[in-house]
């Protein structure tokens, strides 16, 4: 596959309204039989409008092509060297420059939706009634490795890349038998080509592209490195003036440019990369709109208040005994008039109620739009779970669909993991028999004695084991925590039995 073949993926895209309920009408006697192919008209967004949009700087609202400034016009009489007018005009233009308010919406609706997906630890849990000794050590040592390589830290990496910018991946690596891994993201400046198979669906090829710079900030060189289930290609594209003449001579019969810089064997029988994309786009797509919205009234009534928000001096008179002194900031400081002349202050006009009603409205609508929750201000106490989920019930819903959304990256995250770290470890048959499930937990806002009191009940109760209420509480425990607790039952078991046996002992001693 030639590298302008591999840098290909599916674009991100707005459905438009174009054509919306204009396909004609029929009546009963002639409705028609097939069901018309309609072409939708989409607007094509792309991940650099995603970095806009999160970056406040970025937004529209401070492009002044799209919110322009305000020119005024004034004429002033033209003078001679004397000073004096020569009774011509000139005319002068003056740019104004607009209030412009942006707000970062869209950074506070990602990180609660990142906080409320990744908030709690992947659950690992053993499949299985009865478990060997082997399996349950190589569960434990499973979970601890996947601590101490930072694999929570690659998921939360791959979901916050995915919530701003559209897509993610993780890419697993050995450097001299020791697993790590590295995430990729266009928020780093990698853009990301995965290609599937249409009909099985699995990773066929993955490449990655990616540019270095010069001091002025010029692209100098684009890498674009390639992964199948064998290899790690690495290809090099000089750019502008760094070109070869080699490079020019390629780019005059149409070729590539790409000279392959390295190619080896990455030691895995697959290709190691877990790539995840929301077509949706970046997760506040779906407020947008509304806080575009939002900005351009705010901004509006920021202008207004300039113009009228102070109040203004209103003087009342013939005009020819009014005079005044002002300090160097131009406020008048003191004022001389006739006794008949009046001076007085014009109020401010307060915003309409409807306009502030349309800001209350759009502000609202840009966190349901996104399921996000703003937390009230609460009088009381400590909430009891049932009402805090209901509080955060939007935020908690969306966290249980991306669950859903996110369980196929996971699964490339675990096989990724399982044969890496198995063969850093020397354990990789035991890792891949491992009967294990494995699940993304929403995190939500509780508390954790609350949770704890109501595992001890179940406990008590008789309906959850010790070892399942030891797993649960991972913020307390350690994988192996259920060993620990056995080793300590069975070291309370010997001391028991020696203190029996000595005691027993002395009991023959004095009897004899």
């Amino acid at each position: 596959m030639k590298a302008r073949d591999i840098k290909t993926k599916r674009v991100w895209k707005r459905v438009q309204p174009t054509g919306y309920l204009q396909q004609g009408r029929f009546s009963s006697v002639e409705e028609p039989s097939v069901c018309l192919d309609e072409n939708l008209t989409f607007q094509v967004i792309t991940q650099a409008d995603f970095m806009r949009e999160f970056y406040p700087s970025g937004h529209s609202i401070n492009d002044p092509v799209l919110y322009p400034d305000v020119y005024r016009e004034e004429m002033e009489p033209v003078l001679d060297e004397n000073g004096e007018s020569t009774g011509k005009m000139k005319r002068n233009i003056y740019r104004e420059l607009v209030p412009r308010y942006s707000f970062a919406f869209q950074q506070i609706i990602a990180l609660k939706q990142i906080i409320h997906g990744t908030g709690n630890d992947i659950q690992f849990q053993l499949n299985t009634t009865n478990p060997t000794q082997d399996q349950t050590d190589a569960f434990y040592l499973f979970r601890a490795g996947w601590l101490e390589k930072d694999m929570e830290i690659a998921f939360y990496e791959g979901v916050k890349s995915v919530k701003t910018t559209g897509d993610c991946a993780t890419v697993g690596f050995l450097n001299e038998g020791t697993f790590g891994f590295k995430s990729l993201s266009y928020m780093n400046g990698d853009v990301l080509y995965p290609h599937y198979d249409s009909i099985t669906g699995d990773l066929l090829l993955f490449a990655r592209s990616y540019y270095d710079y010069d001091e002025d900030g010029n692209k100098i060189t684009e890498w674009l490195e390639v992964w199948d289930n064998t290899f790690l290609s690495r290809y090099k594209c000089n750019i502008s003036n760094s070109k070869t003449i080699s490079d020019k001579i390629l780019g005059l019969f149409g070729l590539d440019g790409y000279s392959l810089v390295s190619k080896k064997a990455h030691g895995f029988p697959f290709i190691p990369v877990a790539y995840h994309r929301d077509d949706n786009g970046a997760c506040w797509s779906p407020s947008q709109d509304s806080i575009d919205g939002y900005e351009m009234s705010f901004s509006q009534m920021a202008q207004n208040n300039q113009a009228y928000g102070f109040p203004i001096l209103l003087l009342q008179g013939d005009g020819e005994n009014f005079d005044k002194t002002v300090d160097l900031n131009g406020s008048i400081k003191v004022l001389a008039m006739g006794k008949d002349d009046k001076a007085d202050y014009i109020s401010s006009p307060d915003a309409s109620e409807s306009f502030m009603k349309q800001i209350d409205t759009l502000y609202k609508m840009i966190y349901e739009q996104s399921f996000t929750v703003i937390p009230p201000e609460l009088k009381s106490g400590d909430l009891p779970a049932a009402a805090l989920k209901i509080l955060y019930s939007p935020a908690y819903e969306k966290a249980m669909t991306d669950a859903a959304d996110y369980q196929k990256y996971l699964n490339g995250l675990v096989k990724i993991f399982t044969f890496g770290y198995g063969l850093e470890m020397k354990n990789t048959i035991n890792f891949a028999n491992l009967p294990m499930i494995y699940w993304i937990k929403p995190y939500i806002h509780v508390n954790d004695s609350a949770m704890v009191a109501d595992l001890a009940s179940a406990v008590v109760s008789g309906f959850c084991s010790k070892q399942t209420a030891s797993e649960t509480i991972s913020m307390y425990t350690t994988p192996s925590e259920w060993d620990r607790i056995m080793r300590e039952k069975k070291e309370e078991q010997q001391s028991d039995l020696l203190y029996e046996l000595k005691l027993e002992k002395g009991n023959n001693d004095i009897s004899e």
